[in-house]
């Protein structure tokens, strides 16, 4: 077995040489531009045979997920689309995907935005622009994005098809988006995800992508979870309704006592997102899950 790294140590010698002989002295050093980069953004397979070996283990991954969900996925459709998200993902429109979506989930929240194919689509939580982008890419020429954030200052990726928001979505006048006829809604805004399906439940949105849906478990892997999430409520009756968790060394605290979550459960069937670490050997930092109102798909 025989790894190319003749380029890398030759990389790795020239700046151990120009770091100790010239810049050190001056007090500079030469550092990797990308250090913070995610995972997935600096380690990744080159070899085209072992790219379609795993390309199409994720697509009859998915094809099992999809029918033992209900979505009628098919094969050509999703081989085709595995193939275009890795050169999206590698295009590099967006320089650091921490704090947001990574591979895996991105790689389905892709598919599932053409396979719904929405006309109209909001997004609340647009970080860097990487969902934006995905959504964008994925939706037909005529759909439009009206995407929402408390701050877009950190926005890279502008889709000519969104309409930017830099505010809450509770703070926009129902005249300037008709939300029941939203077709996806997709939140990533560490608001309580129970909140949020009450406001795609009353305006009717049938499809509703959530990130950070982290369990009851899981709750101090977050800085601050969009509590309750969706796990917690289609766990509610299994579950303490108040709990304690330190995230960092900080204390938190919650209480989801004398919540009403059936209404939420006879209306949307809960679907998480497939993992798809095994496949990719990208390891996920957040969980997603998909909603769909019943007996519309």
């Amino acid at each position: 077995m025989k790894s190319n790294t003749n380029n890398f140590s030759l990389k790795k010698i020239i700046k151990k040489l120009l770091n100790n002989l010239i810049l050190h002295p001056l007090g500079f050093k030469i550092v990797r531009n990308n250090t913070g980069f995610r995972s997935e953004q600096k380690s990744f397979t080159t070899n085209e045979k072992i790219l379609t070996i795993r390309n199409n283990k994720l697509c009859d991954y998915l094809l099992k997920f999809g029918d033992d969900n209900g979505l009628n996925f098919h094969k050509l459709n999703i081989l085709q689309l595995i193939n275009r998200y890795d050169d999206i993902f590698r295009d590099e429109k967006i320089s650091d995907l921490n704090g947001g979506m990574g591979y895996n989930n991105g790689l389905f929240l892709f598919i599932l935005a053409s396979f719904f194919d929405p006309k109209e689509v909001i997004e609340s939580g647009v970080w860097r622009g990487f969902t934006s982008c995905l959504i964008d890419q994925a939706t037909s020429e005529s759909s439009k994005l009206f995407c929402f954030d408390i701050n877009l200052d950190r926005n890279e990726y502008i889709s000519k098809k969104a309409s930017y928001f830099e505010c809450d979505i509770n703070e926009v006048n129902s005249c300037d988006i008709d939300f029941k006829s939203i077709d996806l809604a997709f939140f990533d805004d560490h608001v309580s995800i129970f909140d949020r399906l009450n406001f795609c439940m009353n305006n009717k949105i049938g499809v509703v992508i959530v990130d950070d849906d982290v369990s009851l478990t899981q709750v101090h892997s977050d800085g601050w979870p969009p509590i309750p999430t969706a796990s917690m409520i289609y766990n509610y009756d299994d579950i303490p309704k108040k709990f304690d968790w330190i995230t960092n060394g900080n204390s938190a605290s919650a209480d989801i006592s004398g919540l009403s979550v059936k209404e939420i459960c006879n209306y949307y069937n809960y679907i998480p997102f497939p993992n798809l670490s095994h496949i990719t050997g990208y390891i996920d930092t957040s969980l997603t899950s998909l909603l769909l109102q019943k007996k519309t798909y």
